[in-house]
């Protein structure tokens, strides 16, 4: 047996240099959600270049704009745009000035200046674009003392035509597996390439970056750096979990057992089940994500939770029956074990395949992640384990049974004479924990997933303090599409002439005046920063025309007039004649209150509806609303399915017990004790999110497995003594040490989870810890508490069996 699992392991292990991470903004959305097929379709009409931010603020005693620092930020932006895969940069010094122009007329705007040309006047710049509603906030801020370079990328891969090959073979009844097996392996290769070159230009710009913080003060943001870091902390958990949870693991046995082997042997079988679920993600090419990254962490727990049973099993039989030999010991550890063990796993197994109904690709891969590893965890347990035990001698220093704990004790004295007094406490208790619920919330801010020392921290609230906000969301508006046709005959003669722009005719001020409308409620929304649309440009054209805006033909003169690089910048990002719709551009600040951005949405429609859209001709996307489609998607799908997940633990319950009756007495505590963990959050105002919505069927799923454990040891007792309060007060003293050893170990080990940069990550440790705490007193309470005054144990005081 040793032999053979060993030689499977080293198989797996040819696989491990294919484990990889993955961090992209997939992971924030759901996929098949109609929202993200749409906002794909905006990227490709729009343009949808991945963005750097690179913030520039010199030292109080220069001035943004003087010769100097404008001569250093030239600099940089020579360096950046000089890295491959940097399509553009766009800074203050490409902005053109229109009051340093004062003389030219609007139409001959390619004649103006920029703070590149010569006798610019830094005052009346600094004024301009410091007040402009196109740059303010943008490029610069208001109080001209910081700006920003805007970094365009531009990589050479093709993930968007595999990923529309991939979303069509999977919905397609005629695809053959090899084929989109092949697509599938194709995509996660060009991902890995494109990570590569992502972490490439990242560093580059870094480097830039770091070389003049002596002369500024530097921040660096946008989704793919946010991205590349979140990849940093996924490695960087693994890491420091993997370390964390061997050295707890290592120590937690020795204070338990004192013995080495009882130290080598859960520690290898813990080693070996990851490897494996390691190796079996890089043979499919699975890469892990912030989501799952804990993954790994939570195997090794619950391998040990396995290994720490059968260790105080075999090691309360040699105390029991010493006359057994090493090998019969094993066995019948084996045996007495299996049962429990299995239904242990089955019952987390359940609790995570709970996960794989959500559409959030990372939620449901992490979901069958778990299930598989602990396939591995069980299989590990009852062949390598014992084979492996069987290699060491008898162990004769047993101490299992001479030092019950005392927290056993009382904790048995409470249920075997207080049972109403503890039921009456879970009564109170309830009704506070329903309070707690009713304050949960899911609203939450990205910004506070990370830890304020953490660089994408530092630059999120920079950006979103002097620069317009970090989040982006955009509202789409439909008009009819651009035609020929349109041109009324007064200006026909013009657009027979020139033919470089036609669709400049397709802009009138009757739709700038709807699109102004609109683009003024937004922006005075309490939680929107920058908001950048064709009625920006409107006003900087009413600003230079005595504040009335443009008529038909002045609009089509200034539009014809831009040069295609102005054009490119300033009206294709915000227009397509072609479809008839027209692009606003926002961005949402992450540090100021929480909001709801569901009600943010269903505000800007109403508005919309208010001054004559339809429904149908305003639609409202982007990053924001696509992390709130996440979030709600991911609330409902946990919430339906938690009734399943507890009505297949109760059924799992009634088939190990063979009672429906214990069954719910088992069932009933850790129901109270995941529902209090969430009430706490409630109550400490820690909003829902990615990872903590799945605590409650995770802490249900994993708490249950005590209560497995102790019915099991509990029905054998009662069998042989016939009286429900020394049954209690044997499998207390028995199966209650193998609880308290495994929990306090399960506790320890999702504690290690604080230590990520990634504070869900936090949460989701500290929080499903505080439930094991709270599953392990209640199935030490609760549990024998209602066994207690069960009428079909109260009367019994001899060698009856259970009730069936």
């Amino acid at each position: 047996m040793l032999a053979f699992v060993l030689s499977v392991c080293l198989l797996a292990v040819i696989f491990l240099p294919r484990f990889s991470f993955e961090a992209s903004s997939d992971t924030l959305v759901v996929e098949g959600d109609p929202d993200l097929a749409f906002y794909r379709e905006i990227e490709q009409r729009f343009g949808g270049e991945e963005t750097l931010f690179l913030t520039y603020a010199p030292a109080e005693t220069d001035s943004l704009f003087s010769s100097p620092v404008l001569a250093e930020i030239s600099e940089i932006q020579a360096q950046i745009e000089a890295l491959d895969n940097v399509s553009s940069v766009f800074s203050i010094l490409d902005a053109p000035l229109l009051d340093n122009s004062s003389g030219t007329d609007l139409r001959e705007i390619s004649q103006l200046l920029t703070l590149r040309s010569n006798k610019v006047n830094y005052q009346l710049a600094s004024n301009e674009l410091s007040s402009s509603p196109l740059y303010a906030d943008l490029l610069v801020s208001r109080d001209a003392k910081s700006m920003a370079l805007r970094i365009s990328l531009s990589f050479k891969t093709d993930l968007e035509g595999l990923r529309k090959q991939l979303t069509q073979l999977r919905y397609s009844n005629t695809t053959e597996p090899s084929q989109l097996a092949d697509i599938e392996a194709r995509y996660q290769a060009e991902k890995l390439r494109y990570s590569a070159q992502r972490k490439q230009l990242i560093n580059s710009v870094r480097a830039i970056r770091d070389a003049h913080n002596d002369k500024a003060q530097l921040y660096l943001g946008g989704v793919p750096m946010i991205a590349e870091d979140m990849i940093s902390y996924v490695i960087n958990d693994v890491v420091v979990f993997s370390v964390l949870v061997a050295i707890i693991i290592i120590l937690m046995l020795y204070l338990f057992f004192r013995r080495i082997r009882w130290i080598l042997l859960p520690l290898f079988s813990s080693a070996l089940t990851v490897v494996l679920l390691m190796s079996w993600l890089g043979f499919i090419r699975q890469p892990i994500t912030v989501v799952s990254s804990n993954v790994l962490t939570l195997l090794a727990i619950i391998s040990l939770s396995f290994s720490i049973h059968l260790i105080v099993r075999y090691r309360e039989l040699l105390a029991n029956q010493p006359n057994l030999s090493h090998k019969q010991l094993v066995l019948q550890t084996m045996r007495s074990k299996f049962a429990p063990c299995f239904y242990t796993a089955l019952t987390t197994m359940v609790a995570f395949a709970s996960l794989s109904s959500s559409d959030i690709l990372p939620v449901e891969n992490f979901g069958w992640m778990m299930c598989t590893g602990i396939i591995f965890a069980l299989l590990i347990a009852f062949t390598f384990f014992p084979a492996l035990l069987l290699i060491f001698p008898r162990d004769e220093n047993n101490l299992s049974t001479q030092n019950p704990l005392a927290l056993n004790q009382f904790l048995s004295h409470l249920a075997r004479n207080r049972a109403p007094y503890i039921l009456s406490f879970t009564l109170i208790l309830s009704a506070v924990v329903c309070g707690g619920l009713y304050q949960l919330s899911i609203n939450n801010r990205f910004i506070d997933y990370f830890k304020d020392d953490t660089e994408i921290r530092a630059g999120m609230q920079y950006i979103d303090e002097h620069l317009g906000g970090t989040v982006p969301f955009e509202v789409i508006v439909k008009f009819s599409p651009f035609e020929t046709q349109e041109v009324n005959e007064e200006d026909a003669f013009l657009f027979e002439e020139e033919e470089e722009f036609p669709e400049k005719y397709w802009f009138t001020p009757s739709k700038l005046l709807k699109l102004r409308h609109l683009h003024q409620y937004i922006e005075e929304m309490p939680h929107t920063g920058k908001i950048i649309s064709l009625a920006t440009l409107d006003q900087v054209g009413r600003d230079h025309n005595e504040g009335n805006a443009l008529e038909s033909m002045q609009l089509a003169g200034v539009l014809g007039a831009l040069p295609d690089t102005l054009r490119a910048q300033l009206i294709d990002p915000y227009a397509n004649p072609a479809s008839g719709e027209m692009r606003i551009s926002g961005r949402v600040k992450e540090s100021g209150p929480l909001f709801s951005r569901e009600q943010m949405v269903k505000d800007i429609k109403l508005f919309a509806g208010s001054i004559g859209f339809t429904a149908e001709e305003v639609r409202v996307t982007g990053m924001m609303v696509l992390f709130n489609n996440m979030l709600m998607q991911l609330f409902h799908s946990q919430t339906s399915t938690l009734a399943y997940v507890l009505l297949a633990t109760l059924l799992m319950f009634a088939l190990l017990v063979r009672s429906v009756n214990l069954a719910l007495i088992g069932l009933l505590p850790n129901v109270v004790a995941a529902a209090t963990v969430i009430a706490f959050m409630g109550y400490a105002g820690i909003p829902l999110d990615m990872m903590t919505i799945t605590i409650a069927a995770i802490s249900i799923g994993i708490g249950v497995d005590d209560a497995i454990h102790y019915l099991h040891r509990f029905r054998a007792e009662f069998d042989a003594c016939g009286d429900v309060r020394e049954a209690i007060k044997r499998s207390h003293a028995s199966i209650g040490q193998a609880m308290y050893f495994t929990s306090i170990t399960i506790v320890a080990g999702f504690s290690v989870l604080s230590f990520s940069n990634f504070l869900p990550t936090v949460y989701f440790g500290l929080l499903t810890a505080l439930a094991m705490i709270f599953a392990l007193l209640a199935n030490l309470t609760i549990l024998p508490a209602l066994l207690v005054i069960h009428p079909s144990y109260r009367k019994t005081h001899n060698h009856s069996v259970l009730p069936n």
